[in-house]
């Protein structure tokens, strides 16, 4: 028996469209949606695929098994549209979802129709509050929306419902080598802060290197060790903050003594004078 369709991806949006962030605006104010949405049935013919879709490989996504999988349990949650000419859809979210439907040949397919022009940031937050999408496709999608909207990573956190630290953590991954970010969504068993920790090490050989290891069991401990051993293997960088602090310490003795009624020498004065000329010349190098 086919299950009944779910409709709780409508409380989702409510909720991410109603969050406020720390300038008391709402998501809906700041993407300039309604939040207006409706429930229909709506012809195959009329709908057609998001060219921004979040998800980079949503019609090759093993579409035939959720195609069998709908059709012997039902489509559980309706795909999410816009209208975008009278009788004319563009789908924010649920694109695999859509493709199935293609494969069954079905000629309609349950849609929740959103009032909005913001197709990318309604896709997001439709993807990003669930578990299938990757952390390097939510990460790309956040950075698309930072670059293109001007958001602040505090403002893109909370349009997931994240902190601002684990968006700016997110993002970092990004930085991972080429090679990582194109095996990544290969395998499941990464985590995202797996990826984290990978992100946050310096050194491109040790990330590669630790990479290949990401098949046998490679743990966010074993990066972190990494991170350490890295950390104890570099010699002391030289600071020049302790011969400041020295210098600090002792021109206030010397201002001591003046208060206390003690004059300079000529010769001290001279001495004081070529330390000012060395001061003067290495801040100009």
């Amino acid at each position: 028996m086919a299950r009944k369709l779910d409709t709780s991806n409508a409380g989702l949006f409510k909720r991410a469209l109603s969050r406020t962030g720390s300038g008391g605006g709402s998501n809906a104010a700041l993407f300039g949606l309604s939040g207006k949405m409706r429930h229909r049935e709506i012809p195959l013919e009329q709908v057609e695929p998001n060219p921004d879709q979040p998800r980079r490989n949503a019609r090759g996504a093993d579409i035939a098994a959720l195609a069998a999988s709908i059709g012997e349990r039902g489509l559980l949650q309706p795909i999410n549209v816009r209208e975008v000419a009278p009788d004319r859809f563009q789908i924010v979210a649920g694109e695999r979802r859509y493709w199935a439907f293609r494969t069954l040949e079905r000629e309609t397919i349950p849609a929740l129709v959103i009032d909005t022009d913001d197709v990318q940031a309604l896709a997001l937050i439709e993807n990003a509050q669930r578990v299938d999408l990757h952390p390097i496709d939510l990460a790309l999608t956040l950075a698309r929306l930072i670059g293109d909207k001007g958001l602040t990573q505090e403002q893109a956190a909370v349009l997931i419902g994240k902190s601002q630290e684990y968006v700016a953590r997110l993002l970092g991954i990004l930085r991972l080598p080429a090679r990582i970010l194109e095996e990544a969504p290969d395998r499941p068993a990464v985590s995202v802060s797996l990826l984290m920790e990978l992100a946050e090490l310096p050194d491109e050989a040790i990330q590669l290197t630790l990479w290949k290891r990401a098949g046998d069991g490679l743990t966010v401990k074993d990066v972190r060790n990494a991170k350490q051993e890295r950390k104890a293997a570099l010699p002391a960088t030289p600071s020049a903050a302790p011969a400041l602090r020295a210098l600090r310490s002792n021109v206030d003795k010397i201002h001591s003594l003046r208060a206390s009624g003690h004059a300079l020498a000529e010769d001290q004065r001279q001495e004081l004078r070529a330390l000012r000329d060395a001061i003067d010349a290495l801040l100009r190098e």
